[in-house]
């Protein structure tokens, strides 16, 4: 586990918005996610090894209720083989070239 960082003015640890290994999400932040990928048509899994639960849940959620899964990340992870699509690469270096497919920014090359 990382020590975040003292703050300058007050000397208490600087809290980043994220949630540490070992801690609980916060439920209503929960719920808000898991009724996001219930409600979405397409959701993409970005960057992540898809082995830490809860977190883990959300793309399998998106494909229970009918969502299309794009999943994004250098290596194999558990959600290859339930992934609709699966964009093996550093996400720096594909998300601009899904962009540029979908019409969204300009192509990078």
């Amino acid at each position: 586990r990382i020590t975040p960082p003292a703050c300058t003015a007050c000397g208490a640890p600087v809290r980043p918005g994220v949630v540490w290994f070992g801690e609980s999400l916060p439920a209503q932040a929960w719920r808000d996610a898991t009724s996001a990928v219930q409600q979405c048509d397409l959701l993409f899994s970005i960057g992540t090894s898809s082995l830490v639960y809860p977190a883990a849940e959300l793309p399998r959620l998106a494909i229970a209720a009918g969502a299309t899964v794009v999943q994004v990340n250098p290596a194999a992870t558990p959600l290859d083989a339930l992934a609709h699509h699966n964009l093996h690469g550093a996400a720096a270096e594909m998300m601009p070239k899904v962009l540029a497919a979908a019409r969204f920014c300009e192509d990078p090359s």
